[in-house]
């Protein structure tokens, strides 16, 4: 496959300050996992009563706040890892960062397909340095984004590069973009942009993909394409 050459005008997004904000939210959500567990337990047990339909409203309703609890877990489950990040600062390790980045495109090839999208991967094979998880989790949030603002019959294309230095893994979709402002504000949590509108989530996937990478050594890029849409890229150390 023949990759267009990308243009050298890049801008990283802002992150954030690792202070005590993001482990005092952190540290909150995780005493709001247990009662939640316990909730949704409950909720289930519930459902389980009404299956025989005989209350087919209470079941419908039991069935909605199931699915606010489960939105809410995915809202905690974000808010903790954006506690790590802040945590984890030190402890780095490893990653085979195209094998990696292929077990994600290959995670996520199912809902591109649905969305008559084409997801694709090229690139080197090579070994990055990472606080635990920090890479999946960024390319997830990437991919996911990707996806959401891409028309049917456009192209998600996924690269992995290397320098010396640093590895490179670019995500470039075909979608709207991003104005600069939109980019200065894109890591700021809950904040959502023009094509974020209207869409489900909690408005913490580029925040948190972005301290990850941070406290790895790395950083995250985000940029226009000369093709039009954007191109964010997770940039790792290259391990020594």
């Amino acid at each position: 496959m023949t990759i267009a050459p990308h243009a050298t005008a890049r801008m990283a997004a802002p992150v954030l300050p690792l202070d005590g904000s993001p482990t005092i939210a952190a540290a909150a959500a995780h005493q709001v996992r247990g009662p939640l567990s316990s909730v949704r337990l409950r909720l289930e047990l519930l459902q389980d009563r009404l299956s025989d339909g005989r209350d087919a409203a209470a079941g419908r309703e039991v069935r909605g706040v199931l699915r606010e609890v489960d939105r809410l877990s995915d809202v905690l489950e974000q808010v903790l890892a954006w506690g790590s990040a802040a945590r984890d600062t030190a402890a780095t390790e490893p990653v085979d960062v195209l094998g990696v980045t292929a077990a994600r495109v290959d995670a996520w090839s199912a809902p591109a397909s649905t969305r008559g999208v084409e997801l694709s991967l090229a690139g080197v094979a090579v070994t990055g340095s990472q606080i635990k998880g920090a890479l999946e989790q960024a390319l997830d949030v990437l991919l996911d984004n990707a996806l959401h603002v891409s028309p049917r019959g456009s192209e998600v294309l996924v690269t992995v590069r290397a320098t010396s230095a640093h590895i490179q893994v670019e995500v470039r979709d075909q979608g709207p973009g991003m104005t600069d402002e939109e980019i200065t504000r894109a890591c700021r949590p809950f904040w959502r942009g023009a094509s974020g509108r209207g869409r489900k989530g909690t408005g913490l996937g580029l925040t948190i993909a972005a301290a990850l990478l941070a406290a790895s050594g790395g950083r995250l890029e985000l940029a226009g394409s000369p093709t039009g849409g954007l191109r964010a890229v997770a940039v790792l150390p290259a391990q020594g």
